[in-house]
């Protein structure tokens, strides 16, 4: 009878902390997406770009303004936007990806391309992108969240100045790759 307990007790246990961290960190195996996607304005803004994630994640294009929505699935907003990306096209997808999601851009005009992801959450971006050609770190990023502590503040901006074609990104090496990409077309 005191096994039982015990073992009752620690399922008890198990089970409130793993629904605190469900909630706590929004984490879930079915994804609750907050926005959903414009799909006459993705179909709109596809007729010049088109971004294909593999695995498939749920995405957006909204304006480059402030005040603009961060992800599909958080309450986070870029509060602050270098003059360089304001009006121009942000894939908006989700918060934090799982390891291995690789990006496929097509455009089908010439734009500059903005790619930026967060310091520590980058999915390791950081060192993807130290190998990819043609892109240069930019050092004015943009900055989510500014009002709530300093999570949103240090990210990481890479630029491409991109004809016509396919662009490449590599698949993350890390769970978390905090990423959005904007395009300013030409």
């Amino acid at each position: 009878m005191k096994i039982n307990k015990i073992l009752f007790l620690l399922f008890l246990i198990t089970t409130v902390f793993l629904i605190t961290k469900q909630l706590i960190h929004g984490k879930s195996k079915n994804l609750k997406l907050l926005y959903k996607p414009n799909n006459e304005f993705v179909s709109k803004i596809e007729k010049n770009v088109l971004v294909t994630t593999n695995p498939k994640i749920k995405y957006n294009y909204d304006f480059m303004n402030p005040g603009v929505i961060q992800h599909l699935d958080r309450n986070y907003t870029y509060d602050y936007i270098p003059q360089e990306l304001e009006g121009g096209i942000i894939f908006q997808g989700i918060h934090r990806p799982k390891k291995g999601l690789s990006i496929k851009i097509e455009l089908f005009k010439p734009a500059l391309v903005f790619f930026f992801f967060h310091h520590s959450v980058d999915g390791g971006y950081t060192e993807i992108f130290k190998s990819l050609g043609g892109w240069s770190l930019y050092e004015d990023t943009p900055k989510y969240d500014i009002h709530n502590g300093d999570h949103g503040l240090n990210m990481i901006m890479y630029k491409l100045d991109a004809t016509k074609g396919t662009y490449y990104i590599p698949p993350t090496l890390k769970d978390k790759a905090c990423f959005n990409i904007v395009f300013k077309f030409k």
